[in-house]
């Protein structure tokens, strides 16, 4: 049995510096919505059925924690127009720059509000929405707080709350490095990429976090590429 490198929790990645060059940031998000084209869609699938069966009566809304450039809210937005859905998406993340940089592409997407807020306290009740996303942020928040990142997440969800991740391990290390290096441009990416791999959880050790926070350990998977998905279905 192989065993995992170990998990990285001091050295920060440059996306979590307090002051960062705004052509590297937006660097980064290119190369992320150049990887997302390339390598994401493994669930686009069943979002659209999601949304294919979704009622007319009802819109569909959904919360993405850690939106960055909303590649992932836009497509849900072109999915529900698609079947003549009124969509209710809201995008959150902390970094002004990146929010910013958002709004230079969603000048077309009105039914995407921006909303500027710490992951670890934000602002909206209870059963808010329908679906609550949140995509290779949680290796980006303090350690302790996972449980309680989890159960807020839980708490925000009427239908169901899905959080994914990277996969720690060697595999997942080199594969990173060299996608990074011969498919990205950013300097950002190639730092950030690899090392994001040695912050995050394996796949055990995902599941141990999923049911201290009251999540089904079983409904932790795998998810390509080389990553994982946490689920915990919603309550009216």
């Amino acid at each position: 049995m192989f065993t995992p490198p170990a998990r990285e929790e001091r050295r920060e990645e440059i996306l979590d510096l307090p002051q960062i060059d705004p052509g590297e940031l937006r660097a980064s998000l290119e190369d992320l919505s150049r990887i997302h084209r390339l390598l994401g869609g493994a669930s686009e699938a069943e979002w659209a059925a999601r949304i294919a069966g979704w009622p007319r009566s009802r819109p569909f809304r959904m919360l993405d924690v850690g939106a960055g450039g909303c590649i992932f809210l836009r497509s849900i937005a072109l999915q529900c127009r698609r079947h003549h859905l009124k969509a209710i998406l809201v995008g959150v993340d902390r970094s002004r720059p990146v929010l910013d940089i958002a709004r230079t592409v969603l000048g077309s997407y009105p039914e995407i509000t921006l909303v500027q807020s710490d992951a670890l306290a934000l602002p909206f009740p209870a059963r808010s929405f329908d679906f609550v996303v949140c995509s290779l942020l949680l290796h980006h928040l303090p350690g302790k707080s996972w449980e309680s990142f989890l159960r807020q997440m839980g708490d925000l969800a009427a239908e169901l709350a899905v959080v994914g991740d990277l996969r720690r391990g060697h595999v997942a290390y080199w594969l990173t490095w060299a996608f990074t290096r011969l498919l990205t441009r950013g300097r950002m990416t190639r730092n950030d990429g690899p090392l994001s791999v040695l912050r995050a959880l394996t796949l055990p050790e995902a599941r141990a976090l999923a049911g201290r926070a009251g999540w089904d350990p079983h409904l932790v998977r795998r998810s390509f590429p080389l990553r994982y998905l946490m689920r915990h279905p919603g309550g009216r």
